[in-house]
């Protein structure tokens, strides 16, 4: 009895792991982020308003905030990275269609900005994730900023 009893536990461990292996992202179908290891700057934060993020958000307001006394401009590209055994990998979009706006952010000022998930992106599994955006200053110097969140069990 114990023998069926530990052989129906390892075969439930066996569906298991294959279940997380197929819904998850596989590095090797990925591409290195080129931003993995930079450093994320302090002039310019970037904050996801909701307080959930879950695989059926279908998009996020970004709050992004200038503390320095540079004017900062960026554009409507924003990437979603995820991240793997340490190291974070480009989450490519199903369409690279975007409107190529610049925006400014001024100097101690903010904006909003909305990220869709919807129509961009299937449905993301567990797993630790940042929206990155780019920002250039009035000098041509770069400032990377980040918005982390996570999508767990619910």
């Amino acid at each position: 009895m114990k023998k069926i009893v530990l052989m129906m536990c390892a075969m439930a461990m066996l569906v298991n792991l294959c279940a997380c292996g197929a819904k998850g992202f596989d590095k090797k179908d990925m591409s290195l982020s080129e931003y993995d290891g930079v450093a994320v700057n302090e002039l310019v934060q970037m904050f996801i308003k909701q307080k959930t993020v879950t695989d059926a958000t279908e998009q996020v307001t970004l709050f992004i905030e200038n503390l320095s006394d540079k004017d900062f401009s960026f554009d409507a590209a924003s990437r979603l990275e995820v991240n793997i055994d340490g190291s974070w990998y480009l989450i490519p979009p199903k369409s690279d269609a975007m409107t190529m706006q610049l925006y400014h952010l001024t100097a101690n000022g903010s904006e909003e900005t909305v990220f869709n998930f919807a129509g961009n992106y299937d449905k993301l599994p567990e797993g630790s994730y940042r929206i990155v955006k780019l920002f250039v200053d009035t000098d041509g110097n770069q400032a990377l900023a980040e918005a982390q969140f996570s999508i767990g069990r619910g």
